[in-house]
C-alpha cells in the first residue's frame, strides 16, 4: 500500500475517487434502497411499540435501539448517497466534522445499547427479583449512560477527520491510521462482541443447568418421593427459579440473541477486511467489493426491525387490527357526514 487512499476508511468512503467509480449509480440506488428500509422499518417498530402501550423494559430497549438505527441510517447512509451523487464532498471542514460526529454517534449508540440489552437479559436471570424492583428506573439509567458514552466516544470523529479540499477523510499518517483503526476494531467490535457472546453463553448455560437439574429431580422424586420439608423447600426453590426463567420471556431472550448474531454477521466482514487492510495482509482495488463491504454496516439497521417483527407476530397483528378499526371508523364517520349533508 503506497498511499493512504489504499485504506477502506472507517467513515465509509471507498478507496477510489468518486469520478473513477464505475458503480456509482448502482451504489446510489442500493444505498437509497437501504435508507428507505431503515427509515420505514424502524419507524414502524417505534409506532407499533408506542401504540401497544405496554411499558416493559424490553420495549424500552428496543425503542432506543430503533432510534439508534434511525440515526445510523440518516447520518451514515445519507452522507454516502450525497457523496456519490455529487462526485465528492463540498461541505467544508466544519460540516465534515459535524457529519463524522453524528455518524459515529448513531453507530456507537447502537453498539452500546446492544451490549446493554445483553447484560440486561443476563441480569434478568441472575437476579430476577432485583430486576423487578428496578424495572422502572434501571432501563432509563442504562440507556442514558449508553447515549452519554456514545456522545463522548464520537468526539474522536471530528478530531481525526477533516476536509482536504476534495473529500472528508482521515487527517492522519499511515502509522496513525493503523493505530486508530486498531482502537476502533477492538473498542467498537471486539469488546462488544465478547461481552454479548459471553452474556448469551452464560444465559444458555443457566437455562441448560436449570432444565437439566429440574428433569433429574423429577425423575428422582418419582423413584423416591421427598419425605422432609427441607427437600420440599429445595424442590420449591428450583421450581420457582425455573418459573422465573419462563417469566423472563424466553422469546425476548431468543429475539435479542438473534439481534446480537445479526450484529456480528453484519459487522464482521467490514471490520475484519479493514483491519487486515491497514496491516497490509489484504490489498484489493475491486470497486464492487468495496461497495459490498461498505453496505454491510447499514444492513444491520435494516435487519433489526425485521427480527423484531418476526418475534412479535401477535403484537403486529394487534396493531394491524387496531389500524383497520380506526380506518373503518374514519370511513364510517365520513359516510355519515356525507349523508347528513
Amino acid at each position: 500500500m503506497e498511499n493512504e487512499d489504499d485504506y477502506y476508511y472507517y467513515n465509509g468512503n471507498e478507496t477510489f475517487e468518486a469520478h473513477e467509480n464505475p458503480y456509482r449509480v448502482h451504489q446510489i440506488v442500493l444505498e437509497f434502497f437501504l435508507l428507505v428500509l431503515i427509515i420505514v422499518g424502524n419507524v414502524a417498530v417505534l409506532i407499533v411499540i408506542i401504540s401497544e402501550g405496554k411499558r416493559s423494559r424490553m420495549n424500552f430497549y428496543i425503542k432506543n435501539l430503533a432510534v439508534a438505527d434511525l440515526l445510523c441510517g440518516v447520518f451514515y447512509v445519507i452522507p454516502r448517497i450525497v457523496f456519490h451523487f455529487n462526485n465528492g464532498f463540498f461541505g467544508g471542514n466544519i460540516l465534515c466534522k459535524i457529519q463524522e460526529y453524528l455518524k459515529n454517534f448513531g453507530i456507537y449508540g447502537s453498539n452500546t445499547i446492544m451490549v446493554a440489552v445483553s447484560i440486561d437479559r443476563l441480569f434478568l436471570l441472575l437476579a430476577p427479583m432485583g430486576s423487578l424492583v428496578a424495572r422502572g428506573k434501571r432501563p432509563l439509567v442504562v440507556c442514558t449512560l449508553c447515549w452519554l458514552l456514545a456522545a463522548v466516544i464520537s468526539i474522536s470523529g471530528p478530531i481525526v477527520f477533516s476536509y482536504d479540499g476534495e473529500v472528508c477523510t482521515l487527517n492522519l499518517s499511515r502509522d496513525e491510521i493503523t493505530i486508530y483503526f486498531t482502537i476502533i476494531f477492538v473498542g467498537v467490535f471486539v469488546i462488544p462482541t465478547l461481552i454479548i457472546m459471553g452474556c448469551y453463553f452464560t444465559i444458555a448455560f443457566i437455562i441448560w443447568k436449570v432444565s437439566h437439574s429440574s428433569k433429574g429431580r423429577q425423575e428422582s422424586n418419582v423413584l423416591n418421593p421427598p419425605q422432609h420439608s427441607s427437600l420440599s423447600n429445595n424442590s420449591q426453590t428450583d421450581s420457582d427459579f425455573g418459573s422465573t426463567i419462563t417469566k423472563a420471556k424466553m422469546k425476548t431472550i431468543k429475539m435479542t440473541f438473534v439481534i446480537a448474531i445479526a450484529f456480528v454477521v453484519c459487522w464482521s466482514p467490514y471490520m475484519i477486511v479493514n483491519i487486515l487492510n491497514v496491516y497490509g495482509y489484504m490489498m484489493t482495488t475491486n470497486e464492487f467489493f468495496g461497495i459490498f463491504i461498505g453496505s454491510l454496516l447499514p444492513l444491520n439497521s435494516v435487519v433489526n426491525p425485521l427480527i423484531y417483527a418476526a418475534f412479535s407476530v401477535r403484537v403486529c397483528r394487534q396493531f394491524r387490527s387496531k389500524l383497520r378499526r380506526k380506518l373503518s371508523a374514519s370511513r364510517s364517520s365520513r359516510r355519515t357526514e356525507n349523508v347528513c349533508l
